[in-house]
């Protein structure tokens, strides 16, 4: 199998990063076994090659996906995880999901009330998120890692509810572990992205690092994904380093961690690349242990 994902792929093993296949599989499955069919088969062509890990088969599962039901999410994760497990032997099955209620302090025994509220309203806008949903998911046994996005909240709400963010995040890597850390090993998603240059000093950037990075780990998370290296999002870029790529006060913050053994993934669409393939593997590679590169099968 040729192509940029190909090259991509070569070029990121020579480089000496661990290689994840990013193929959201929610919408092949939906239009039916057809196009889940050729969705996988590509999966499995990229599979083979040289330093791929695992495929990454779902973008927040259940967000905004149009899965909406625990069942209907159930049967995918159940058909889909049997048919990867087929198409990339050997391979880690990765899930992707962001869990709202876990931004309301989940593991406080003495949680404020406004965070009690504020939890109940998550559960009632997102009911196929719920906690007790997404333990029943992952005790399904179709994925190997679970990657968590927990949404934090503001610093105005967290303050409000007289915490800090730090307080916060621990509380919801501490929840996440103690529910699923005996299920499925563990990644915690952060957005650390920025338009434009990085606008803040040295002060804000060691904080964002240390909720997004420090605090997941600490509490049992095996890796950390800094998304993201480059992506058009709402109609600006979103990204890591600075346009050209240039570092910045929080990618030289990535970079010191990665150097202290801390292992870090990012996403490249090996397709719209900040300058080349090349150039982002090389910058990226300085930070990361792993990347995942975007297949395109959706």
């Amino acid at each position: 199998m040729t192509g940029p994902q190909t090259a991509a792929m070569v070029e990121a093993h020579r480089l000496g990063l661990r290689i994840w296949l990013e193929a959201d599989l929610v919408r092949p499955w939906q239009d039916g076994p057809a196009r889940l069919h050729a969705a996988l088969r590509t999966v499995h062509g990229l599979a083979r090659e040289p330093g791929v890990v695992g495929v990454k088969f779902t973008e927040a599962l259940g967000y905004a996906d149009g899965l909406t039901v625990p069942g209907r999410i159930g049967r995918f994760l159940t058909e889909v995880g049997d048919a990867l497990a087929g198409a990339a032997p050997g391979r880690l099955r990765l899930l992707d999901l962001a869990v709202p209620e876990l931004s309301c302090l989940p593991d406080d025994p003495a949680r404020p009330h406004l965070a009690t509220v504020a939890a109940a309203r998550l559960r009632g806008r997102y009911p196929q998120l719920a906690i007790d949903h997404v333990h029943d998911y992952l005790r399904l046994g179709a994925a190997d890692v679970a990657q968590v996005a927990t949404l934090p909240r503001s610093s105005a709400t967290y303050a409000g509810w007289g915490v800090d963010d730090d307080t916060a995040q621990r509380s919801a890597w501490s929840a996440t572990v103690g529910y699923w850390g005996r299920l499925v090993r563990l990644y915690a998603r952060a957005d650390l992205t920025h338009p434009g240059a990085y606008p803040g000093d040295a002060d804000s950037a060691a904080r964002r690092l240390r909720g997004a990075v420090d605090v997941p780990l600490r509490a049992g998370a095996e890796a950390v994904d800094a998304w993201t290296w480059r992506r058009p999002y709402l109609g600006w870029v979103a990204r890591l380093a600075d346009p050209g790529p240039r570092r910045n006060l929080l990618w030289d913050g990535l970079v010191a961690r990665h150097g202290a053994g801390t292992r870090l993934l990012t996403h490249l669409d090996p397709g719209a690349p900040e300058r080349t393939v090349g150039a982002d593997l090389a910058m990226i590679a300085t930070a990361c242990t792993d990347v995942y590169l975007a297949v395109g099968v959706d």
